[in-house]
């Protein structure tokens, strides 16, 4: 999104997410990667997971961070 191309700068992502963020600002990626791992954490009963994912997503919506992107509690 305009940064510098450094090292410092970088993000290692596989190439599925790699793709995925290249048109959504960070926050965004990061916000729809919790969902997904929420989603998943919920299919394997993973409570401790879960809760973590709960405190992040709860996170965006307390500042108002990406409200155009929902998440199913």
């Amino acid at each position: 999104m305009g940064g510098l191309a450094t090292i410092e700068n970088g993000q290692t992502l596989c190439s599925q997410h790699n793709f995925l963020k290249k048109n959504l600002k960070q926050t965004e990626t990061g916000k729809k990667i919790f969902i997904h791992l929420y989603e998943l954490s919920k299919k394997e009963g993973n409570l401790e997971l879960q809760k973590f994912c709960i405190e992040i997503l709860q996170t965006f919506e307390d500042f108002n961070i990406n409200g155009h992107i929902e998440w199913k509690k």
